[in-house]
């Protein structure tokens, strides 16, 4: 099978180059400039004259949200916005979902609202924010490509893109409410980026605050491919094209998360794409009772339904979409 890399975005500052993307230019200069306010760069000096840069979000008073990976390695972190500097004296951490709440000195910044992804739709606008390469803020525009659900919650995978650098960026809906953090990519030719939900961030809260220290462990999308989230193993899988494999994890995968939608989409893909159409259907149609307005199962579904020779109904199924969505992957 083709490996397929997952990619985070702290910056090692010794390291050469920064991919950085183009900032949308068109975009409402006063939506960004609200976006702005709130986001800050991260610092954090590590033993051996280290340092690694990325960003974070105020998430309230003298709180900044950011990945675990940007600060793990450092007992002495700042956070900056222009020629103001703040330190950094402690952290709540969760290295597992890769977020860390840093505890700052006194800062005049607004706190973002936090919208739960439970309120967030495949297709829906997204807008990242952030400091990748370590100096000029960022903007971008995208969509939810999808919503994986994860331990109370739903990782966002976006096609809002991002690079070196970006860790702890903000993903905005259109609102200017925090819905994730950005986090990882995969590096495959699909490049897939992924966002920490936000709305973890009542979870972190009720961890203890701890001097900066360096940090065990390892994020989700770090641990070896056995051990990380389904929805990462299918991704793998589906890039190298390794469909029998994926029907393999994904029989095994609605058996452990039988009311898991993504499950049984995958599961349904991994059916169709292996010539098993009507037991595809099944599977998708399983999918649809959970979650009846997300964007990749009702598509899906509708080109299990044409292969079927089911043509009225996969029209049908198809017009609940806007005309962008019926025939175009969300990653484009």
């Amino acid at each position: 099978m083709r490996r397929v890399l997952l990619v985070g975005f702290a910056m090692f500052l010794a390291s050469a180059g920064a991919m950085a993307p183009a900032a949308a230019a068109d975009f409402d200069a006063g939506f960004i400039t609200r976006l702005s306010v709130s986001v800050l760069k991260v610092s954090a000096s590590a033993p051996g004259n280290k340092s690694y840069s990325g960003s974070g979000v105020v998430v309230g008073r003298n709180e900044v949200l950011t990945n675990c990976h940007v600060t793990r390695n450092s007992e002495q972190a700042v956070v900056l916005k222009g020629a103001l500097r703040y330190n950094v004296y402690s952290q709540k951490a969760d290295v597992h979902r890769d977020l860390c709440l840093l505890i700052t000195d006194e800062m005049p910044f607004t706190p973002v609202p936090v919208r739960p992804t439970a309120r967030l739709g495949t297709g829906d606008s997204v807008f990242f924010y952030g400091y990748p390469g370590g100096v000029e803020a960022f903007f971008t525009e995208g969509r939810v490509s999808a919503l994986h659900p994860y331990q109370t919650s739903h990782v966002i995978e976006t096609s809002a893109g991002f690079g070196l650098g970006a860790s702890g960026g903000g993903l905005f809906d259109s609102d200017g409410a925090l819905v994730g953090i950005t986090t990882f990519l995969s590096a495959g030719h699909s490049g897939y980026y992924y966002a920490m939900p936000a709305d973890w961030l009542d979870d972190l809260r009720r961890k203890p605050a701890e001097p900066l220290a360096t940090l065990p462990g390892q994020a989700l999308w770090e641990l070896p491919v056995p051990e990380q989230p389904p929805f990462l193993q299918m991704q793998r899988l589906a890039e190298a094209g390794n469909w029998s494999g994926a029907l393999v994890h994904t029989v095994a995968w609605v058996d452990a998360e039988p009311a898991n939608f993504d499950a049984w989409l995958s599961h349904g893909q991994a059916l169709l794409r292996s010539g098993k159409t009507e037991p595809a259907l099944t599977a998708l149609q399983k999918a649809l009772e959970m979650a009846p307005n997300d964007a990749n199962v009702i598509r899906a579904l509708g080109s299990a339904l044409a292969k079927a020779g089911r043509g009225s109904e996969s029209e049908a199924l198809l017009a609940r979409l806007a005309p962008e969505d019926r025939d175009c992957d969300l990653a484009c």
